[in-house]
């Protein structure tokens, strides 16, 4: 059982990977995340960390909240007050 549930767990990964090669990165100015995208029809947003190669996928986002975002002064701030644990995510490469 737990050999299904490792295989299970590594498969949404690669999936979560996978799908947010195909989303636009854009580069944003903070110490804290690298680059973020947004696929406005899956409501899918991706958030790449700075000194590291960790890229998380959040599901659900609204195109609302991603040009809020996108806008915000302080990116490292909005993406904990406003996206950290309040949406579904997984953690690709």
């Amino acid at each position: 059982m737990k050999k299904i549930a490792w295989v299970l767990i590594s498969l949404m990964v690669f999936t979560a990977a996978a799908f947010a090669a195909d989303i636009e990165m854009k580069s944003v100015k903070s110490s804290l995340i690298d680059k973020i995208g947004y696929d406005p029809e899956a409501k899918t947003l991706v958030v790449q960390m700075n000194n590291s190669s960790d890229t998380y996928t959040y599901e659900g986002v609204s195109q609302a909240v991603f040009d809020d975002f996108l806008a915000a002064e302080s990116k490292g701030g909005y993406f904990v007050e406003h996206i950290k644990g309040k949406y579904g995510h997984g953690k690709g490469e």
